[in-house]
């Protein structure tokens, strides 16, 4: 809170590079799942299913919408919670499927797709303990554009480096 005097992340766009977001669309009907209430002010931009090669990345496991919560909740609205950024908008990418799973290609897809469609922030929270050449190659790119990249450092309590955290120019 402390911050919101200085920034809300007004005009900054976040790409959420996950499992699809869960959010109100009035132009299409729902793959599956419900509106979440507390995201129904969050901005949201138009992105990409890599998974199922079509514009609706509507989440279907629920990592990516607590991510894109994390970022940019609606705020003031009596469910408790407050996005970091409550006034960025998110950009949703879906990569991984219901079960959390996805390929290298697909996330070097979605990273290039955010950079050339105006992401401020590019943000993963996943990863692996396997680098990935096309994907260093795809946070060179988007860093080169002026994005920020960030991504999981790992949840494996050990010191082995976490890809794509662990790439030049990604914050981990």
């Amino acid at each position: 809170e402390d911050a919101w005097p200085l920034s809300t992340g007004a005009g900054v766009v976040v790409a959420v590079i996950d499992t699809g977001v869960a959010y109100k669309d009035d132009n299409r009907p729902r793959k599956r799942g419900i509106m979440m209430p507390d995201l129904e002010e969050t901005g949201m931009v138009s992105g990409y299913d890599f998974v199922d090669d079509d514009d609706a990345p509507y989440d279907l496991h629920g990592h990516g919408t607590h991510v894109a919560g994390t970022v940019a909740q609606s705020t003031n609205n009596d469910y408790g919670v407050a996005g970091l950024a409550f006034d960025a908008d998110i950009m949703p990418l879906r990569v991984l499927d219901g079960e959390g799973r996805g390929s290298f290609s697909d996330v070097a897809d979605a990273i290039r797709y955010a950079a050339d469609h105006g992401a401020d922030v590019i943000n993963m929270s996943l990863g692996g303990f396997f680098p990935s050449s096309e994907v260093n190659s795809a946070v060179q790119y988007a860093s080169k554009k002026g994005g920020v990249v960030v991504a999981a450092a790992g949840h494996s309590g050990s010191n082995t480096k976490s890809y794509p955290a662990a790439f030049d120019n990604v914050i981990a």
